[in-house]
């Protein structure tokens, strides 16, 4: 069983949709989730004059979760972290909350900035869960092994707290394979939907994973490339998105894609409206509509 994790959290306006500070107990580490329209209120708070990494958090034309992940160090005026949030006010891609790094002990220079920055946005692309809006991969800077043992623990803590804080950028969709222990129940189901397609006279073999957010189609199903009549437009038009950038590749989903209920999963691969509880498919061939029904 994984250790515990206490961590403290402030609402600095007595409200959950104001300002929140998260800390960590015996640990320099800060976050601060802003709302942008609490900017403004910040300017005097010290923390955030420091140099610090920031997540700026919206959605872009598609209507997809998107971040833009940044740092600054501290200017010749005094200010730091803040004031760059603040010149991202004028940016054409409209963010509504921040997310804002920093130590307690004002201890982060360029190296340390640079090496978070540019590892955060590595992690970010690579979990896949936010189109990132960095145009080039930031410098990483020259740490020591030290050094980078040091700022690890920080990517780790921080990868928490913005996961407590509401953003799930750093959770993997499935859980990558783990050593089973005995005391570890296993939350992810596979599943299978395998269907000959009349209209294009094709089969379809996919596959997703049952998990506590959803169903996670998985890299590699096949896709029925052609739209039914019957198909729901917004799996139409993300259909049609994944096509447009190559993540449905020669009819072959190229990454994985969270779904909130089984049939918008299956509806997604089959390019039309069906029941995915009886679609989708344990490995003994037992339906996910029957499973549920025998654990009532």
């Amino acid at each position: 069983m994984k250790n515990g994790k206490a961590f403290n959290l402030f609402l600095l306006d007595g409200e959950v949709t104001g300002r929140i500070k998260c800390t960590l107990p015996s640990w320099s580490g800060l976050a601060y989730k802003i709302p942008r329209t609490y900017l403004e209120a910040c300017k005097d708070r010290a923390h955030l004059k420091q140099s610090g990494v920031y997540f700026l958090f919206g959605k872009n034309n598609e209507d997809e979760d998107t971040v833009y992940i940044g740092q600054a160090g501290i200017r010749k005026n005094g200010e730091g972290v803040l004031f760059r949030v603040v010149e991202h006010l004028k940016d054409e891609f409209y963010f509504t909350e921040a997310v804002m790094f920093t130590t307690s002990d004002n201890s982060w220079g360029p190296t340390e900035i640079s090496y978070l920055e540019n590892k955060f946005t590595k992690l970010a692309i690579r979990t896949g869960r936010y189109t990132v809006k960095n145009g080039n991969e930031p410098n990483p800077g020259n740490v020591t092994e030290e050094k980078e043992a040091e700022l690890e623990v920080y990517i780790e803590q921080f990868k928490l707290m913005l996961g407590i804080l509401g953003y799930k950028i750093f959770v993997p969709l499935v859980k990558t394979p783990e050593p089973v222990e005995e005391d570890r129940e296993d939350r992810e189901l596979l599943l299978t939907l395998t269907r000959k397609i009349m209209r294009s006279h094709k089969v379809i073999e996919a596959y997703c994973k049952q998990t506590d957010e959803g169903f996670v189609v998985l890299a590699g199903s096949q896709i029925e490339e052609t739209d039914a009549v019957s198909i729901p437009d917004t799996i139409k038009k993300l259909r049609a998105r994944c096509r447009q950038n190559n993540e449905i590749k020669d009819g072959v989903l190229t990454k994985n894609y969270l779904f909130k209920s089984p049939s918008y999963a299956a509806s997604f691969i089959l390019g039309m409206t069906t029941n995915g509880k009886t679609d989708w498919k344990t490995a003994d061939g037992v339906s996910l509509k029957t499973r549920e029904e025998r654990t009532l």
